[in-house]
Order: C-alpha cells, then sequence, then structure tokens
C-alpha cells in the first residue's frame, strides 16, 4: 500500500526507492526532505490530478532521469512511457496503454527552470553536508576510517583546511537534431556549409573538487557576440560565493573574470597566460619557485560599460608559482600557476600545485556526462525541449554523484577512488525495480558495496597516448545537403 501511496501527484518518495534509499545511509536527509516536493510547489506545476491520470509530476519526473539512465534506444520517450507501463502494472494492478506522446506532453508541462532548481539545489544540500562529514571536528567525521582510500593528489588537497569549495570550470561542446528551430537559436558553426551541420550548444560547468556534484551550467550558441567560455562563466556569477577557490585553465585567465571573482571574494587557482610573462620585471621574489606581482588594468573591453569598468581595481596583486611536470608522458617540464591566494604559510607552492593538478579531475568527469551518459547528441527537436534535456541530464548526474558520496562515507572511500560509470550502472539496473518493488536491508547492503567496489583514480605517473588502436569504420561523409542529394538520385533515375 505504502508504494501504491507513493504513485499520487504530490508524493516524489518513488526517487527515495529508486535511489535505493535508507535512513541509516549518509545524506538521506537530502531525499527525504520535500527538495523536489517543493520545487514543484513554487513553481505551481499541478497536473496528472485525476485518478485515471498516469503522467502525475512525480512520475514524469522519475521517467525523465530513467531515459538519462539507458543508452540509444533506452532513451526514446516510447522506451521511458514503457518503464511507467511496468511501473503502474506491478504497483498498481493496473494496465495502462504505452503511449509516448503522452509522456512527452507530460514532460512539456514541466518548466525547465523547475528541472534545474532541483538540480541546483540537490548539489547545495550535498555540498553543505559533505563538509560537515570532512570537518575534522565533526562527529560526523567519526564515520569515516582514518585509512580512507583516496587518490594522491586529492589528499594533498584535503590536507589544507579551507572551510569552502574548491570549484573546477571548464567548458564542453554538444550538438543537437539539425531542426529549423535548433538552427535558429543554436546556429551551426560558421565553418560548416548549410544544411552540412548540426547546431551546436557551447557550455561551461561549475563542478566541486571535493564532492563531484555539478553546482551550475551555463551555455549559449557555439559563436557569436558573448558566447565565450569567459562570457558564459560571468553569466554563473551568482553560484560563486565567498570563501570559494576557482580553479581553471589559462583560457579563463584575464584580468576582468579575476577582478569579478575578487569582487565576490572568491580566490582563483589557474594557469598563467603563455602571453604574461612567468618572471615579470618588478616582480617580489618570495622564494626560488615562486613571486608576487602586480597587475595594472588593461584597457576597457568593448562589451564592459564605463561604469562598471570604473569600480575595477587599478591594481591586482598575484602569486606566482612555478610547478615541476617531470612526469612520464607530460608535454613540457612545468609551468606557472597564477593565485590570488598570497598567503605562503597557509597555502604552500606544493599545496597550490595540487590544486591545480587536481583541475585534471575534471576532465574525464566531463567525460562521464558526455560519454557515459551519452549527452554528446542531444535528441530535442526545439530549443525548449534541448534545454529541458540539458537539465534532466544534469539532475541525473548529481543523482548518481549523491550516491557515490553516500556509498563513499559509509564505506571510508574518496569519490574519487570510485568509479562513476559503475554506480550509474547500479542506478539503471535497479532504477524501475526498486520502484516498483521497494527496498529492503539486504538491496541497500548490496548497493553500497556494489558503488565502493572497483577502485579507480589512484594511479600516479599513469602516461597514456592520446591516441586510439581500433579503427573506425567511416562512411562516405555527407557533402551537400540531403535535399539536394535526394533530387540529385532522382534526376539521375530519370536519365535513360
Amino acid at each position: 500500500m505504502a508504494i501504491l501511496a507513493s504513485l499520487s501527484p504530490r508524493c516524489f518518495t518513488i526517487f527515495q526507492r529508486s535511489m535505493i534509499q535508507s535512513d541509516d545511509l549518509p545524506l538521506s536527509e537530502i531525499l527525504d526532505s520535500s527538495l523536489i516536493a517543493d520545487a514543484f510547489e513554487e513553481d505551481k506545476v499541478d497536473f496528472g490530478i485525476a485518478d485515471e491520470d498516469v503522467f502525475t509530476p512525480a512520475i514524469t519526473l522519475w521517467a525523465m532521469v530513467s531515459q538519462f539512465l539507458f543508452a540509444k534506444t533506452g532513451r526514446s520517450c516510447k522506451a521511458a512511457a514503457g518503464r511507467v507501463v511496468s511501473l503502474w502494472a506491478r504497483t498498481a494492478n493496473r494496465v495502462v496503454a504505452q503511449n509516448a506522446g503522452n509522456f512527452c506532453r507530460a514532460k512539456a508541462k514541466i518548466p525547465t527552470a523547475t528541472v534545474r532548481k532541483i538540480a541546483l539545489r540537490l548539489a547545495s544540500e550535498a555540498e553543505q553536508q559533505s563538509l560537515e562529514f570532512d570537518d575534522p571536528h565533526s562527529p560526523l567525521n567519526d564515520l569515516l576510517a582514518e585509512d580512507r582510500v583516496s587518490p594522491q593528489v586529492i589528499a594533498a588537497i584535503r590536507s589544507v583546511p579551507i572551510g569552502g569549495r574548491i570549484i573546477m570550470v571548464d567548458g564542453f561542446t554538444i550538438d543537437a537534431p539539425d531542426t529549423k528551430e535548433n538552427q535558429a537559436k543554436y546556429p551551426q558553426p560558421p565553418a560548416q556549409s548549410d544544411g552540412l551541420g548540426f547546431p551546436m550548444i557551447r557550455c561551461v560547468c561549475l563542478v566541486s573538487m571535493l564532492t563531484g556534484m555539478l553546482i551550475d551550467l551555463g551555455y549559449a550558441p557555439y559563436s557569436g557576440k558573448g558566447t565565450g567560455e569567459t562570457a558564459i562563466l560571468r553569466q554563473l556569477r551568482s553560484s560563486l560565493r565567498k570563501g570559494d577557490i576557482l580553479v581553471a585553465d589559462s583560457y579563463y585567465f584575464n584580468y576582468w573574470l579575476i577582478a569579478m571573482c575578487l569582487d565576490i571574494g572568491v580566490h582563483v587557482v589557474m594557469k598563467n597566460h603563455h602571453l604574461r610573462d612567468d618572471n615579470p620585471i618588478g616582480a617580489n621574489r618570495l622564494s626560488e619557485t615562486e613571486r608576487t606581482v602586480k597587475w595594472v588594468r588593461p584597457l576597457r573591453p568593448s562589451w564592459m560599460p564605463k561604469k562598471v569598468c570604473r569600480k575595477v581595481p587599478r591594481l591586482i596583486e598575484m602569486r606566482l608559482s612555478d610547478i615541476a611536470a617531470d612526469k612520464i608522458g607530460s608535454r613540457s617540464d612545468g609551468f606557472t600557476v597564477a593565485t590570488t591566494l598570497l598567503d605562503t604559510q597557509a597555502y604552500p607552492g606544493d599545496w597550490i600545485g595540487s590544486v591545480f593538478e587536481g583541475r585534471w579531475i575534471v576532465e574525464p568527469d566531463i567525460g562521464s556526462v558526455e560519454c557515459t551518459m551519452g549527452l554528446e547528441h542531444l535528441r530535442g527537436q526545439s530549443p525548449e525541449t534541448l534545454e529541458r534535456e540539458i537539465w534532466t541530464a544534469m539532475l541525473t548526474y548529481n543523482l548518481v554523484r549523491l550516491k557515490m558520496l553516500q556509498s563513499g562515507y559509509a564505506g571510508a572511500s574518496e569519490i574519487w577512488g570510485m568509479s562513476f560509470t559503475e554506480t550509474y550502472q547500479l542506478l539503471s539496473t535497479n532504477w524501475l525495480l526498486c520502484a516498483c518493488t521497494g527496498v529492503n536491508e539486504a538491496l541497500v547492503t548490496s548497493a553500497q558495496a556494489q558503488g565502493i567496489c572497483a577502485v579507480v583514480g589512484n594511479r600516479p605517473d599513469r602516461s597514456e597516448p592520446r591516441e586510439n588502436k581500433r579503427r573506425p569504420k567511416v562512411l562516405k561523409l555527407m557533402t551537400v545537403p540531403r535535399r539536394i542529394y535526394h533530387a540529385m538520385l532522382a534526376a539521375l533515375s530519370k536519365i535513360p
């Protein structure tokens, strides 16, 4: 009866079952609270209230998330509607039609802003509670073993308490179906000929270095004014808060972005841009490998109003740290990292180097989103459905990360020493099963063990070439739009 009651329009406990939750698990109160229900209520999302309605808000969102737990044909709306059919048959002993159209119409009633709100609140709650777990003076820390398994670089980062978040920033691109609506808002790259390219979206994500949760995501067309990664990052300003440390590569390294971060109270750790001198004249030498330098405000860029420019400080003091890169396979002997963390006692140079090295964690993290979850190619036929699809994927990603955090804290394992793919497979395997049958103690225990059974990432000095051994089977590439190709075939067929 409890499972049947969870199918009511305003009940979201179906997510607790599919996430294999138990009150004894760390962070279980995040999904126990009304996090999802409150977001729907705030945005006045209310449909499926009649007794005969199949797609309630909870079941619709549950089915939307299920799409990103499966690949290829299992991701279709028809497959998701089929899972809803099985859910109703098992839990309510009710036969309903497998109607993908009804599912798509129900999806359209859930605003993208609501899905985004749920994903970001999930990250915020998990991040806050994780900081309490990681606080050495917190009683919650007693749940962790002293010999916590951790990749070497993460262990070095954790050795210095900072009391805030370390946030990695990076960008990636995804493409969408070639429809007029998608091309109008997210045009294909200008270098591609008309009819041969696909609409492309440029994304910039903020990911927590210590939890792996997606803090926020911004996106824009691939090209045009205000579509660069630094411009998108400025749109995410509200997601940064005082005490954060922002880690990025040299692409994001510019005076205006650093000034924006300092205005918020956010420190930066970034690779020094190749156009800036690593050993400028007049630098204040701190040690053989470190020095401080004062940068002068450059000329106002065209996109910045004069009133805003006048508020930007004329000088910014930066600390430059030389980092050796003597590992096998390194593309250079070393490089220079620039940071606004000027206190060398609180933040030693070796720690700064570890923080920047940890930035490379975000690369396979984005790979998890694009490849494991299959976000590289979207399916939506309109910009609205594309954006809802992006945020549903981000919500799914954060749910997987939450499950990894639960397994990690309960089993004394570092999240970056666990396999994202294995946890993703765990949820995809049990998503429908647990929603239908519920969760018992044995299932919770086995799920926790499965989440930490594989140890990854702790491979110091690993070197792998950026080359593929298996040759792809490439078909002949299209050189003219399909409509022209069909016209050519039709013309050839008429030739006697």
